[in-house]
């Protein structure tokens, strides 16, 4: 018997004795009266939980056991032992954030019913929240794998990158996974990913729990779990089968820890667009969201990560210059420094290769015997920066895409050159 095997069958083993004993002696203390402690209540809890996962392994749809599944955690918080405070979601949702990104499906969210702003509902099938309505979420898993632990670590992250403070947590009913197996991949998590996307916790019912840890002490709070370095990764196995009982008091920490506070609906009401893990928006709005080809119809503007970080992190190397100023030195018109106290907004220009503004600003339109400037440019907004970006390097540099259908306007002007 190799050495992991061996570590397994004496834990079950000793697991196997101390819950016969527990069971003994709660038995006795059952002939005394009534009430005696949560520690038989939270024990018919997790073999009730434990009964009613087997009774699901007949459905044949793996959509209808994943439900099935959720539906038995989600009896269990509304049992009772979850103050009224902290609502329980009673399908999957998705959670949204100002800045226009959108989490995965989340399998249970935790949120206050009593500010839920629902910022979109599709026959109580598909339903999206605000991010600062919710406390944490929970994804689950019915058998934990190496596939499903991947998947669910995939997700959660997908929530804590919109709200660190939140929480995250992986609930499994089983796994034939070994244990040294489950920690080799939590590490490699641990060290490809910033600690504040890690998951509080990650449960197993039948066996135990994995918590990120660092200088020998596990941490399961979000801001603990912000400033890690140096982390390892701890486990429990549960030799009392009291792990729903700590699986509920964990919980209980994280959502006390998270707070919420009242959506804006204002904030919601046009989100940004994104680019990986940026979001920008046009000044302009939907009017410069997209183009229209005379041959292939309209076409998103859309901006890629590459080119918005090339786009900002020029621009944050540079001095603003006030709107107004920028708008008279491109179209000649005499300076105004009262006009730049009334209006102190300043602005970037993306301007590379250092152009006189009245170069790239402004474009001449001739209408018959009248000429009439325009702006020769986008307004982006991101990062806290208003961005001036010329047409110019928009269409040399290709920062925002034309037709894809059609050649690309560098290339239409070497076949007319």
């Amino acid at each position: 018997m190799s050495k992991k095997n061996d570590f397994e069958e004496k834990e079950k083993s000793i697991r196997e004795q101390i819950i016969d004993r527990a069971k003994r002696a709660i038995v006795l203390r059952s002939k005394d009266r009534e009430f005696h402690g949560l520690e038989r209540e939270f024990y018919n809890y997790q073999a009730k939980m434990i009964v009613e996962y087997d009774t699901t392994k007949d459905i044949k749809h793996p959509r209808d056991v994943g439900n099935a599944r959720e539906t038995i955690l989600r009896e269990f918080l509304n049992s009772g032992c979850l103050p009224k405070k902290y609502s329980v979601s009673s399908t999957s949702v998705r959670v949204a954030s100002p800045s226009g990104h959108l989490s995965h499906e989340m399998d249970i969210v935790l949120y206050d019913e009593d500010e839920l702003i629902t910022l979109m509902n599709r026959n109580n099938v598909y339903e999206v929240y605000p991010v600062e309505n919710t406390y944490g979420v929970i994804q689950v898993k019915s058998k934990l794998t190496t596939k499903e632990l991947k998947s669910g670590l995939d997700n959660l992250r997908s929530y804590k990158k919109l709200n660190p403070q939140g929480f995250g947590i992986l609930f499994s009913y089983c796994s034939d996974m070994n244990w040294d197996l489950i920690i080799k991949h939590l590490k490699a998590y641990a060290d490809e990913n910033p600690s504040e996307h890690y998951p509080n916790f990650i449960f197993i019912l039948d066996r135990g729990f994995f918590a990120f840890a660092s200088e020998g002490k596990a941490e399961i709070l979000s801001h603990e779990l912000a400033e890690m370095d140096d982390v390892a990764i701890h486990g429990f196995p549960d030799r009392q089968q009291q792990n729903l009982y700590q699986f509920q008091l964990m919980l209980l920490e994280l959502c006390r820890a998270s707070k919420t506070s009242l959506p804006q609906m204002q904030n919601y009401f046009s989100l940004p667009l994104t680019s990986e893990e940026q979001s920008y928006r046009f000044a302009l709005g939907s009017n410069a969201e997209f183009g229209s080809c005379e041959e292939h119809g309209d076409y998103p503007r859309k901006i890629s990560s590459e080119s918005l970080t090339k786009i900002t992190e020029w621009c944050e190397a540079q001095e603003p210059i006030n709107g107004v100023k920028a708008t008279h030195l491109a179209f000649g018109i005499p300076e105004d420094e009262e006009a730049y106290t009334r209006q102190p907004s300043l602005v970037y220009i993306y301007n590379p290769e250092d152009f006189k503004l009245s170069d790239i600003l402004k474009h001449d339109n001739e209408y018959g015997e009248y000429i009439v400037p325009s702006i020769a440019y986008d307004i982006i907004i991101t990062n806290d920066m208003c961005i001036w970006l010329p047409y110019y390097y928009s269409i040399k540099e290709e920062l925002i895409p034309h037709c894809p259908k059609c050649p690309s306007p560098l290339e239409q002007l070497k076949v007319s050159e």
